[in-house]
C-alpha cells in the first residue's frame, strides 16, 4: 500500500524526480528488497553524497528515483537546511509524509500556509481522498483556484448529486427545492451524507443564518420549513413599509446585501419553468403560515409587492377585472404588465391576465376614439384605416385568448363576466359607428360620395396594367382589420407589402362580390324565384372551373386554382401553375367555418387565414419568381358572441326579391324605419336591374330571415362589411429596411432590493419601411454583466405607441458594491457599440430606513 502511495506521488505529478522519505525507519524496513516498476528506483541513502548527487545527474537522471534519508527533514527542522547538500534538490522536488493530509497537501500542490484550508483537509481526509471527490476537485487543484469556499460547495455539490461545484444559490435553491414533500427522501439522504463533515453543515448554517437570519432545523421532518416562511415573506412585501396590523413583521429582512442575496435566490429558482413550479408547491407546503389573503387585508390589493405568487395575483387581478376594466383601463394594463413580470408564471393566471392586457387595450382605445359623428364618408374611411379598425381587431383578438383560459381558472367566472360585458359594448359601439356611418352616406346623397377604388373595378385598375406575372388571392371574408394583422407578419420578411382599402359592391355577399374581381364586360342580376345571383358576361361563376375559363377569354394563359392545391407545396405542379401570367388562387378559410361555426371557431379561422398567407405569399415570390402577389377579398363581416333573440332582429314587412340577415333586394322605394335603401345598378355596377333596390340595416341591426347566421354575418353596409382590403406585395431583392428604433422610458434609473425594473420603447412600428431588430439588454460595472444578459426582439407591428412599450425586469446575480451601475442595449449584430448606455444607481447599498 505504501508502494502505490509512493507511485501515485509521481502520477499525479509527472514533473517529479526525485521523493524524499526522512527519518522513517519503519517504512525503509518495509521498503527494502521490493521490486520496483521500470524506470523507478529506490535508493537507501547510506551518506555518500558525492555519489548520489553524481548518479541523480548522470545514470539516474531518466529513473525516478526514491531517496530513503536516515535524518530528519531539513523542511521541518530548519537549523538543518544550511548543511544539507542536497536541499536544491529537495526544493526542486518533494518530502514523503506518512501523515495522510500533510501528504495530501503536498501531492495536490495545495498551498501549505492557508491554515483554514489544512484544517479542513485534515478533518476531511477520508472524503477527499475519495475517487468521487478527487475527480470532482481535480481540475481547480491543477490551475491552483481550489478555496476553502470551494471544498465546501463542492461537498455539498456532490451530496446533491451533482457532478460539479455549484455555487451558493444554486446550492441554497436545491436545498430549499428539497423540502418538498415529493423530495423528502432526497433530503433526509442529503442530511446523512452532511453528518459526515461538521465543517461542511456548520458552513451551510452560517450562510443560511447570513441570508434569512435563520437556518435549518436538523430536529424537523420538513427541516428548511423557517427558512420557506421568511423567503416568501420578504420576497412579496420586501417593497413596502410594514404595517402594525402585520402580524408576520418578525420575518422581515432589513440588511440590504441579504436582501440582494435572497433575491438572487428567488429569481433563480423562477429562472426556469420546473424549478418555478417547484419553487410554487414550495411556498404552499412549507409557507402556508405565510397567508396570502392575510397580506392583501394588511396592505391591498394596490401594494407594489415585490413577487406575486398566485394565490397574492389572483385577488388583485380579480379586483382589477371587476372594478376598473371598463372605466380605467390604463390602470388596468399598467397593473398587468407589473404583474406579469412578478409573478412570474406561464400557466392559468397568466392566460387570465394576458386575457385582461387585451380587454383592456380595447376599452383604452374605445375610451379614446372621442365623437363618433363626422362630417363626410370619406372621414369615416379615414378613421377606420386608422382608428376603428383597431376595435374589430382587439375584440376578436380578446375573443380568441378567452377560448384559451382554462375553465379551472378561479376567476374563469369573473373572465365570463368580463367576456360577456365586452361582447355587449363591443356590440353596441360596433352599432353606433355604423348608425353614424350609414347616415352620413344617406346625408351626402349616397355611396358615390365614398371615394375609394370600386370592387368590380379592381381587374381593370389594379391587375389589367401589369405585363408581368402576377398572382392574385381572393380571401373570403379577409376582413380589413385581419389584414391589417397579415400585414404587420409580412412586415417581417424583406418584400415589400402595402395594405390600401376598396369599397366591396351590395350586397356584401360571395356571390355577388367574388365574381366581380374578374374581369367583365357586364354584371347582370339573374333571378330565380325567392333567390337571386350574379350573372358575368352571362355566365354564373360558381366553380374555379368556370371561373378559370372565364378569366382566359380576357388573358392568354390566365388560371384560376383554389388555394388547397397551392399549400400542397407540390414543387412541380406549383411550378406548372405559376408559369402562367396570370393566377387567381380563391382562399376560404374565414367565410367556410364561419357561418356554422361558433366564436371560437371563427377567432380560429382568422388566425389560420392569416398564418396560411403569410406563409405563402413570401413562397410565391421566392420560389416561383413572381414579383408582385395582390390579396383582397370579397367583402368583410360582422361579428358578435352574443344570442339575438327574435324580438332583436328588425322584421321585414315588404315584399323581397331576397332576403338575408343583412340585406334584402326589394322594388319597393318606400321609406322603412330603421332601414336605408341604395339603388342596386349604384352600389353594384349591374346593370339592367330595372328598379331594384338593396336593403340595409342602419348601424348592424340583423334582419329576420330564413338565412340563419347572426353571430358572424354579411350582407350588410357596414365598414366592417364594405371596407375591403388589397394588399400588393412586391419582390425586393435586397434588404434596405432599417431596423426599428429602440428608447428607455424612465428617466431616472435606479435599483431597488437588486431589481431594476423599466420600459423600453420600440420607437417605430415593423412595417414594410422599418424592419425588426432583437436587442441584448444587460446591467454592467466596470465593463462585465452584472446581470444575465436578456434578449429581446422588437418586432411589433402596432401602430399604437402604448403597445410598442416593453417592460424589462433585471435582477443582479453576483455581489456588487459600486452606486452606480451601467444598463446597456446592444443590436445582437453590434456588441462593441450600445444603441444605449444610461447610469443606474444602486440603491441595493442604501440600508432600509423603515422603523422596525
Amino acid at each position: 500500500m505504501v508502494q502505490d502511495k509512493i507511485y501515485q506521488y509521481f502520477e499525479r505529478d509527472p514533473e517529479l524526480k526525485v521523493l524524499f522519505i526522512f527519518n522513517n525507519e519503519f517504512l525503509a524496513a518495509g521498503l527494502a528488497g521490493l521490486e520496483w516498476r521500470t524506470g523507478y528506483r529506490y535508493v537507501d541513502f547510506k551518506g555518500d553524497w558525492f555519489t548520489v548527487k553524481y548518479n541523480l545527474d548522470n545514470d539516474w537522471q531518466y529513473d525516478k528515483v526514491i531517496l530513503m534519508m536516515h535524518q530528519p527533514s531539513p523542511l521541518q527542522v530548519k537549523s538543518l537546511q544550511a548543511t544539507f547538500p542536497l536541499m536544491d534538490l529537495l526544493v526542486a522536488n518533494m518530502e514523503y509524509h506518512s501523515q495522510d493530509y500533510a501528504a495530501f497537501i503536498q501531492q495536490n500542490g495545495l498551498p501549505d500556509t492557508d491554515k483554514t484550508m489544512i484544517r479542513f483537509i485534515e478533518k476531511n481526509i477520508m472524503q477527499l481522498q475519495s475517487d468521487k471527490m478527487q475527480k470532482l476537485f481535480a481540475p481547480y487543484y491543477q490551475d491552483k483556484s481550489i478555496t476553502t469556499d470551494k471544498f465546501i460547495r463542492g461537498f455539498l455539490s456532490s451530496y446533491m448529486g451533482q457532478q460539479r461545484i455549484l455555487d451558493w444559490d444554486a446550492i441554497i435553491v436545491r436545498l430549499l427545492l428539497m423540502g418538498r414533500d415529493s423530495e423528502r427522501q432526497k433530503q433526509t439522504d442529503f442530511f446523512i451524507k452532511m453528518r459526515g463533515s461538521k465543517d461542511v453543515s456548520d458552513a451551510l448554517k452560517q450562510k443560511l443564518t447570513d441570508i434569512f437570519g435563520v437556518s435549518y432545523d436538523e430536529n424537523t421532518e420538513a427541516k428548511v420549513c423557517g427558512i420557506v416562511k421568511v423567503l416568501k415573506y420578504n420576497a412579496i412585501v420586501q417593497n413596502l413599509a410594514p404595517m402594525d396590523a402585520d402580524n408576520y413583521r418578525q420575518n422581515r429582512i432589513n440588511d440590504s446585501l441579504a436582501l440582494q442575496q435572497m433575491n438572487r435566490i428567488l429569481e433563480l429558482a423562477l429562472s426556469q419553468e420546473k424549478s418555478a413550479k417547484a419553487l410554487m408547491e414550495l411556498f404552499d407546503e412549507l409557507g402556508a403560515d405565510i397567508r396570502d389573503e392575510e397580506l392583501i387585508r394588511w396592505y391591498g390589493t394596490e401594494a407594489n409587492f415585490y413577487f406575486v405568487p398566485e394565490a397574492l395575483c389572483l385577488p388583485i387581478v380579480k379586483t382589477l377585472l371587476e372594478k376598473k376594466i371598463e372605466t380605467e383601463p390604463e390602470i388596468v394594463t399598467n397593473r398587468v404588465e407589473d404583474l406579469l413580470l412578478k409573478h412570474n408564471d406561464h400557466g392559468v393566471m397568466a392566460q387570465v391576465m394576458d386575457y385582461a392586457l387585451l380587454v383592456a387595450r380595447f376599452y383604452q382605445k374605445a375610451l379614446s376614439l372621442g365623437s363618433l359623428t363626422l362630417n363626410t364618408p370619406d372621414e369615416y374611411v379615414i378613421r377606420y384605416q386608422e382608428d376603428y379598425y383597431v376595435v374589430d381587431q382587439l375584440y376578436r383578438q380578446s375573443e380568441e385568448l378567452y377560448f384559451k383560459v382554462d375553465p379551472s381558472s378561479e376567476l374563469f367566472t369573473t373572465i365570463q363576466q368580463v367576456k360577456n360585458n365586452l361582447d355587449q359594448n363591443y356590440a353596441k359601439l360596433c352599432n353606433r359607428m355604423n348608425l353614424e356611418w350609414t347616415r352620413c352616406i344617406k346625408e351626402a346623397g349616397g355611396m358615390k360620395e365614398v371615394h375609394l377604388l370600386r370592387q368590380y373595378d379592381f381587374y381593370e385598375e389594379r391587375i389589367k396594367p401589369i405585363q408581368k406575372k402576377v398572382v392574385v388571392i381572393v380571401s373570403d371574408a379577409l376582413r380589413y382589420e385581419v389584414a391589417q394583422e397579415l400585414i404587420g407578419e409580412l412586415a417581417k420578411s424583406r418584400h415589400i407589402a402595402t395594405l390600401k382599402p376598396a369599397l366591396a359592391m351590395l350586397p356584401t355577399e360571395t356571390k355577388y362580390c367574388k365574381p366581380s374581381l374578374l374581369p367583365h364586360n357586364e354584371l347582370k342580376l339573374y333571378g330565380q324565384g325567392d333567390k337571386q345571383d350574379m350573372a358575368v358576361d352571362n355566365h354564373i361563376l360558381d366553380t374555379t372551373e368556370k371561373r378559370s375559363d372565364h378569366l382566359q377569354r380576357y388573358r392568354d394563359g390566365a388560371i384560376c386554382v383554389p388555394f388547397e392545391t397551392v399549400a400542397e407545396y407540390n414543387q412541380d405542379k406549383n411550378r406548372e401553375i405559376f408559369k402562367h401570367s396570370l393566377v387567381y388562387i380563391f382562399h376560404d378559410v374565414i367565410d367556410k367555418t364561419g357561418h356554422d361555426g361558433n366564436a371560437k371557431q371563427v377567432t380560429q379561422a382568422c388566425r389560420e387565414a392569416i398564418t396560411e398567407l403569410d406563409t405563402m405569399i413570401p413562397k410565391i415570390h421566392a420560389s416561383y419568381n413572381v414579383t408582385e402577389v395582390y390579396v383582397t377579398s370579397d367583402h368583410g363581416f360582422l361579428f358578435n358572441d352574443i344570442a339575438f333573440a327574435e324580438k332583436d332582429k328588425h322584421k321585414i314587412e315588404e315584399d323581397t326579391l331576397e332576403r338575408s340577415s343583412r340585406y334584402y333586394l326589394t322594388t319597393s322605394e318606400k321609406e322603412v324605419n330603421g332601414i336605408i335603401k341604395f339603388p342596386l345598378d349604384e352600389v353594384s355596377a349591374m346593370v339592367n336591374v330595372g328598379d331594384v333596390f338593396v336593403a340595409v340595416p342602419q348601424g348592424t341591426n340583423r334582419l329576420a330571415a330564413p338565412s340563419g347566421g347572426y353571430m358572424f354575418t354579411h350582407g350588410g353596409a357596414a365598414m366592417q362589411e364594405l371596407i375591403i382590403p388589397v394588399i400588393t406585395s412586391r419582390q425586393e431583392r435586397a434588404d434596405n429596411k432599417q431596423p426599428v428604433g429602440v428608447m428607455v422610458l424612465d428617466r431616472k434609473l435606479s435599483m431597488q432590493a437588486s431589481r431594476l425594473r423599466f420600459k423600453l420603447l420600440q420607437t417605430e412600428a415593423v412595417s414594410m419601411d422599418m424592419k425588426e431588430r432583437i436587442v441584448n439588454v444587460a446591467l454592467y460595472y466596470n465593463d462585465e454583466a452584472v446581470t444575465p444578459v436578456k434578449t429581446i426582439p422588437l418586432d411589433k407591428t402596432d401602430p399604437s405607441l402604448d403597445n410598442r412599450k416593453i417592460q424589462v425586469d433585471l435582477t443582479l446575480n453576483r455581489n456588487v458594491d459600486a452606486k452606480v451601475l451601467q444598463l446597456k442595449v446592444f443590436d445582437v449584430t453590434d456588441e462593441l457599440n450600445p444603441l444605449i448606455k444610461e447610469n443606474v444607481t444602486n440603491n441595493t447599498l442604501i440600508e432600509n430606513d423603515f422603523d422596525f
